[in-house]
């Protein structure tokens, strides 16, 4: 039988320039508790910004 999945959680980053923009990832929660904020691209504007972990 298949594991468990366990702590993993499934979240989405939101960009926080230009129009609305979300990437669909997963995180550890008991690694991870505090939210995400990465530097992702952001195909709108063509440059990399900050993305923010909504819930």
């Amino acid at each position: 039988m298949a594991k468990a999945k366990g702590d993993r959680i499934i979240i989405h980053l939101q960009s926080t320039e230009g129009p609305v923009f979300r990437y669909t990832t997963q995180k550890n929660r008991r690694n991870d508790s505090a939210r995400i904020e990465l530097k992702k691209y952001h195909p709108g504007l063509r440059r990399h910004v900050v993305f923010r972990e909504t819930r």
